[in-house]
């Protein structure tokens, strides 16, 4: 088997690394002051790097590796989980997707949901940004008029079509970059005044998975610039990494995709044995982890990392290619 060389971009990886890790701590404590701290970005922050990174790829052979690289884990995993802990007894609510699901899969929905984000803004891509801010900013009132209903569309369709705003944010984030002075420092101002907007309860934090955005454009907006304050503050600090830390950096990345489908089933045995919260934590976290880095050199890796089975050499960091050029780049995976 020919395996493949991947350059990838550490400073990328690393914000998807923490907002994994922001995603398992979310699960575990429910206390505001951790919703405040998490929910607000954890989630969009992959939409809107789903729209920053550049990709050469048509819109046909897009949806064919999305669905290779999301889709068939989200099936393996859901049967595994489903045939350990769940049963089939009710195979139409596994499908539901989102608020449908049983808690061990409860982090499911957002596979689907990330799906239908990434194809439906293929879709309007080669409009001009303002006609996509436009369209994006329809379906995200749709999911406000509807917020009631939204998260029981089947596989969170509707919830997807909502985050749409967040990819063309990305977009549009990766279209200004060139033309921002002082990356570090614009970034560290929107973070500020983010921070601002939850502390003072201007900003209260999303729910997407329950179809719920905050505090109306509010929470929404603070969702965008947290995302995009992270990815221009860790890619200015980050913009050196290279060798075997970015190396190292690149495979926990990759295995990423394999924690968020697997670590609430992890989470659910932890409680029923009466695991304390940090061991709980601890378990979840580092268990799905070592074990996608082992599964990354094996058949297996597409199947349940989403990711085929690849030699991974970093580079330094640079500057995302402009739009349609360069190596295609995807969140959790590239292809």
């Amino acid at each position: 088997m020919v395996k493949h060389v991947l350059h990838r971009d550490a400073s990328i990886d690393v914000l998807r690394i923490v907002a994994i890790v922001a995603i398992v701590v979310g699960h575990v404590w429910f206390e505001p002051p951790v919703r405040l701290a998490t929910y607000t970005w954890h989630v969009p922050i992959f939409f809107v790097l789903s729209g920053y990174l550049a990709s050469s790829l048509g819109f046909g052979e897009l949806v064919r590796r999305r669905g290779q690289s999301l889709l068939l884990p989200y099936l393996a995993w859901l049967v595994i989980i489903a045939a350990i802990l769940v049963g089939f007894d009710d195979p139409l609510r596994l499908l539901a997707g989102g608020a449908q699901l049983p808690r061990e899969l409860n982090a499911f929905w957002f596979v689907t949901a990330f799906f239908v984000a990434i194809v439906a803004a293929a879709a309007i891509e080669r409009l001009r940004l303002g006609w996509q801010w436009l369209i994006a900013a329809g379906l995200l009132t749709a999911a406000y008029l509807t917020s009631e209903v939204i998260a029981l569309v089947p596989l969170d369709a509707g919830v997807g079509l909502a985050c749409v705003v967040f990819v063309v944010a990305g977009r549009t984030l990766r279209d200004m970059q060139s033309r921002i002075g002082h990356p570090a420092t614009t970034g560290a101002a929107m973070l500020a005044v983010s921070a601002a907007l939850i502390v003072s309860g201007a900003s209260g934090p999303l729910d997407l998975k329950h179809g719920d955005f905050g505090t109306p454009v509010v929470s929404v907006v603070t969702a965008m610039l947290i995302s995009g304050g992270l990815i221009l503050v860790v890619g200015e600090l980050l913009a050196g990494i290279d060798g075997r830390a970015g190396e190292f950096i690149s495979r926990l990345s990759l295995c990423g995709f394999m924690v968020v489908l697997t670590h609430s089933a992890v989470l659910f045995v932890m409680r029923e044995a009466g695991v304390h919260e940090w061991g709980s934590f601890g378990v979840a976290l580092v268990g799905p982890w070592l074990l996608a880095m082992l599964l990354l050199f094996t058949p297996l890796s597409l199947a349940l990392c989403g990711v085929p089975r690849r030699a991974v050499a970093p580079r330094a960091a640079e500057k995302p290619a402009p739009h349609g050029i360069g190596p295609p780049r995807h969140s959790f995976s590239s292809d």
